[in-house]
């Protein structure tokens, strides 16, 4: 499923808030690889900096753990990858919402859940962007 703003249910504000932290994430990951390249490419490598880096990363990777799960799949807390619902040999990015995009394409009380999906994937992607 793509994300627009016809498979939120209209919310054009909510999918350019989620596209804006995306950007922004994007921005400091690009930032974050130069960082790292040109620490990991130097003779002499300083293993602090490179346990600040790898701190980093870790910290990053917990903005998408979400404690309660995902909608149906309590054992699937990522918020940014988790297996697809319709396809478990593939797996899907922001689970939360592609999954129940397909779930309020059947059923549209699905709705409210679609927007909070995104404001979670929202929440969670500026976070990340900051770690």
């Amino acid at each position: 499923a793509v994300v627009s703003t016809q498979s939120t249910g209209g919310d054009n504000a909510q999918t350019s808030m989620l596209f804006e932290a995306v950007n922004a994430f994007n921005d400091q990951a690009v930032l974050y690889d130069g960082k790292r390249a040109k620490l990991f490419n130097k003779q002499t490598q300083n293993v602090l900096k490179m346990r600040r880096m790898n701190d980093q990363m870790l910290q990053l990777e917990k903005c998408f753990i979400y404690a309660p799960g995902l909608p149906g799949r309590p054992a699937n807390r990522h918020l940014l990858f988790a297996p697809s619902v319709l396809d478990s040999y593939s797996g899907s990015v922001f689970p939360g919402i592609f999954d129940t995009i397909s779930m309020a394409e059947e059923d549209p009380s699905y709705w409210p859940e679609v927007r909070k999906q995104m404001t979670l994937a929202t929440w969670a992607t500026h976070q990340a962007a900051r770690a």
